[in-house]
């Protein structure tokens, strides 16, 4: 099948958001990844892209899918990807450099989001960068863990829920999944993450944050996930209390609980 069915458009164009991922190359031909983009941007439908392992294989793969990968990397709205993914992509080291020279480089880019493993995510838009430090759990398995974190943003990105608050609820989301055992229907529940945001225990690493964010403090204003209760902003640093995310994110999260769903 190299065109999208009418049943296909149907689903996108009722969609409000798309998500792909490198596999899907595996699936399916290159033609058919980028009409299924170009009638999502036309439709109005968001598209979210997760590159994965198979972003630095597609970048030195047949023309065909070196389009394709082009064209998710310029047409996307959201990008999702590894510091190892996005150091790939862009030949930079500094995934908050790689994050900015991939919103540099998309037409459409609004956010680029980039998982640091057990040191947590970065947010990065074209006026600011956003930072969470992870949730300290118990891991059991990690399959699945991504396409929870990526449900989370989802979330987060329809409702407009501020960007650090998306950054701690995905990175809880991600972590509460870690504590189970495989995918499916063995991914988080609300309660298990509700639970784990109101009981938290964060990896904080000053060290490694400082280090990182030190060359960039001057040129944009970061927001940085905090614990503690600090003064508000230092410089051009402003810090947000996981207690005051917490509080605003809760409500919302516990209503949706008593629904079944997370209403879209």
């Amino acid at each position: 099948m190299n065109t999208l069915s009418e049943e296909v458009k149907r689903a996108i164009k009722r969609s409000r958001i798309l998500f792909c991922n490198g596999y899907d190359f595996d699936e399916l031909s290159s033609h058919m990844i980028i009409s299924a983009v170009e009638y999502t941007v036309e439709v109005g439908t968001s598209v979210f892209f997760d590159p994965g392992p198979r972003g630095k294989s597609l970048l030195s793969g047949t023309v065909e899918e070196q389009k394709a990968l082009e064209h998710f990397l310029r047409m996307s709205d959201v990008l999702l990807l590894t510091s190892d993914e996005a150091e790939s992509l862009t030949g930079l080291v500094d995934p908050i450099l790689a994050a900015q020279e991939l919103l540099r480089k998309g037409n459409r880019t609004k956010w680029v989001v980039v998982k640091m493993g057990p040191k947590g995510s970065i947010l990065i838009t074209k006026s600011g960068i956003t930072c969470a430090s992870a949730f300290k759990v118990k891991i059991m398995d990690t399959v699945g863990c991504g396409d929870s974190f990526v449900a989370a943003i989802a979330y987060g990105f329809i409702h407009n829920i501020p960007l650090v608050t998306t950054l701690a609820f995905a990175n809880a989301v991600g972590a509460a999944t870690a504590m189970g055992c495989g995918a499916g229907r063995n991914v988080a529940t609300l309660k298990q993450v509700v639970e784990l945001m109101e009981t938290p225990d964060l990896n904080e690493d000053d060290k490694f944050w400082n280090e990182l964010l030190r060359e960039h403090l001057d040129s944009q204003e970061v927001t940085f996930l905090s614990k503690m209760v600090l003064n508000g902003s230092n410089g051009r640093m402003k810090h947000v209390t996981l207690q005051k995310v917490v509080s605003e994110l809760l409500p919302k999260l516990k209503s949706s609980q008593l629904e079944g769903t997370l209403s879209s």
